[in-house]
């Protein structure tokens, strides 16, 4: 064990109490804050000792709490990075889980007098944003990337070997609250933007324009929101062949046909606004969908992986047309 005069730590243990309950809950319905993180540091998790593993995280709260429940049993060390509040697939796409964060944390905490051993374990969706030589050559530990998800990490330091997991649906149903909390942040500056748009005539802006004629946009907007961030994942899980992005494609196509045609929003609008929303929504769904990734295991077929430059692209000129149509929409109303 540690003496006194080692490094400090803080000491957790593997049980979960009401506290860490209700943080999983507040964090699986994408409450954030700072009361999803905790503070970045050495842990010592159970009783370790100097040979005990060493097993790096992120500091937002679930999946530090995570972990160490899913390693009930077993005394070792937890390394938290400080990833301001976001879990490892966020983090190292953020370049907040990096090599850098690694390195300094290693050697703040002095970690090379803890442990005797020089290894530490890494989770497997933070491959792409750690270089492993670069650890070695500035702490003297070695990298050792362990299983994607955290209730596979004891099988993994007893040394089984473990089958290759896909991202399924019940991946797809636990992750859906957290990811549809971010998106909901996103949604006040599209409606801030409807608006806008609505209340925007030849004498200016005008409030009762704007609440007149803007609910259609905001309805479908969250909608949509709602939709990408859930179906588009299960979708995804379903049908592992189809990417994010043109499973958000297709719910957000869905979504138009049913609220445009199907509820007959269409009819309070004119064809350049129609050809707007049938441009934009589906495209909107598309790059929520594609959010998703962030939180998905590496090896599924999204991973980390940059959107192709084709991909690029074709959103830079699906947002062109549909900017043209609203402009052309709005041009034609005044005239």
């Amino acid at each position: 064990m540690p003496r006194e005069e080692m490094p400090g730590f803080i000491r957790v243990t593997h049980a979960w109490g009401s506290e860490e309950r209700w943080s999983a809950v507040a964090c699986r319905l994408g409450r954030f804050g700072e009361r999803s993180r905790v503070p970045p540091g050495l842990y010592a998790l159970g009783r370790p000792g100097a040979q005990s593993p060493v097993l790096v995280t992120g500091s937002y709260r679930l999946t530090f709490d995570l972990l160490r429940r899913d390693l009930a049993g077993i005394d070792g060390w937890i390394l938290a990075l400080d990833t301001r509040g976001l879990d490892v697939g966020s983090a190292a796409a953020a370049g907040r889980f990096s090599t850098d964060e690694l390195v300094t944390r290693v050697l703040s905490c002095r970690l090379s007098r803890v442990v005797r051993h020089r290894r530490l374990i890494l989770p497997m969706r933070a491959a792409p944003a750690v270089d492993r030589r670069e650890v070695e050559r500035a702490t003297g530990f070695q990298v050792a990337f362990g299983p994607e998800r955290s209730a596979d990490a004891g099988r993994f330091l007893a040394g089984e070997d473990l089958p290759a997991r896909r991202f399924d649906v019940r991946d797809a149903l636990v992750l859906a609250p957290a990811e549809l909390g971010r998106s909901l942040l996103r949604f006040p500056s599209f409606a801030f933007a409807a608006l806008l748009f609505a209340g925007l005539g030849p004498g200016g802006v005008s409030l009762g324009r704007a609440l007149a004629g803007c609910w259609p946009l905001l309805l479908v907007g969250l909608l949509l929101v709602v939709a990408a961030s859930v179906l588009a994942p299960l979708l995804r899980a379903a049908l592992p062949a189809v990417p994010l992005w043109a499973a958000g494609l297709a719910v957000g196509l869905a979504l138009d046909a049913a609220m445009l045609e199907g509820a007959r929003l269409a009819s309070r609008m004119d064809p350049f606004l129609q050809a707007g929303c049938w441009l934009f929504f589906p495209a909107a769904g598309a790059w929520i969908a594609d959010q998703f990734r962030h939180a998905m295991p590496v090896s599924a077929a999204d991973g980390l992986r940059r959107a192709s430059p084709v991909l690029l692209a074709g959103a830079a000129l699906v947002a062109i047309l549909a900017l043209t149509a609203f402009v052309l929409s709005k041009a034609t109303r005044w005239g």
